[in-house]
């Protein structure tokens, strides 16, 4: 598997990120620490590119905007996504793997993955008033 220069760029960035980050934060955060940054369409076709190579997961938060994260291959990562502040919290563990085995059991299912995002309100929403009623 060979990386773009572009697509090495992004995972450079991605590797320092905190929390998830927008094709729009990538290229904000290299416009600030690059003497040459790609322009935004290079961004998002590098994200592409590691997203297909499994390398990246792309994340719908439900605001219409993926958010991206690094993987170590073969893996995903689920999340707990705050309607008020949008923060989203890493599931340790995957919740649909269990499941995955009942229905191939049951419906003789060859499920070849799944995405799970879990929406709601934060402690600290909940607590304050930002909270979604």
């Amino acid at each position: 598997m060979r990386l773009t220069k572009g697509c090495k760029k992004v995972l450079e960035v991605l590797e320092t990120a905190d929390d998830l980050s927008s094709a729009q934060d990538i290229h904000s955060k290299m416009r600030t620490t690059e003497d040459k940054p790609p322009g935004l369409t290079t961004v998002y076709r590098s994200l592409e590119s590691l997203v297909n190579m499994g390398l990246v997961q792309a994340v719908d938060l439900g605001d219409g905007e993926r958010r991206y994260e690094m993987i170590k291959p073969g893996e995903h990562h689920h999340h707990l996504v705050c309607d008020a502040c949008k923060n989203s919290v890493h599931l340790d563990q995957c919740l649909i793997e269990e499941l995955e085995g009942g229905i191939k059991a049951k419906y003789g299912f060859e499920v070849r993955g799944h995405i799970l995002e879990i929406f709601g309100i934060c402690s600290d929403c909940s607590k304050g008033s930002n909270g979604i009623k």
